[in-house]
């Protein structure tokens, strides 16, 4: 994993080989979408209507394809079983290790991310990173 100093900005248009990533929970609301009310999840169902309908939160990561026809595509990473808890460092880790075999698989790709389970998470990044060493080097993470 590569640490990026600066924020990661998803309104900003991006396509393959890049990929971009926001961090979450699985809850649903009443209208069946993904609860995203906060940092970057906020972000990106702001920037992109919708897609709180499409994301799929069967697994730790997934990813869809954002319907613009630029070939953009978002991926879902998992740290918190509810919206209202703080982020869970094991959580986060199975996440990291599922991203990195992802990556690893797919060296071509460069995966963008938010720094996990910090701020709205409330954990610090000292605590998050040895989560995330599993991470290959085309994995950006931002701080």
């Amino acid at each position: 994993m590569k640490l990026i100093h600066h924020r990661l900005d998803y309104a900003k248009p991006w396509s393959l080989p890049d990929v971009y990533l926001f961090t979450g929970n699985p809850i649903r609301n009443a209208r069946g979408g993904v609860v995203m009310g906060r940092g970057a999840a906020l972000q990106v169902r702001d920037t992109y209507p919708g897609i709180d309908q499409l994301i799929r939160t069967h697994k730790p990561v997934t990813f869809t394809a954002i319907p613009s026809g630029n070939q953009q595509y978002i991926g879902w990473f998992q740290v918190k079983h509810h919206w209202r808890d703080p982020a869970d460092l094991r959580l986060i880790r199975a996440s990291a290790d599922m991203l990195a075999n992802i990556a690893a698989a797919r060296q071509h790709v460069t995966f963008h991310l938010n720094a996990p389970g910090i701020g709205n998470g409330k954990l610090s990044w000292a605590d998050v990173q040895p989560a995330l060493q599993t991470l290959p080097d085309n994995v950006l993470i931002y701080l």
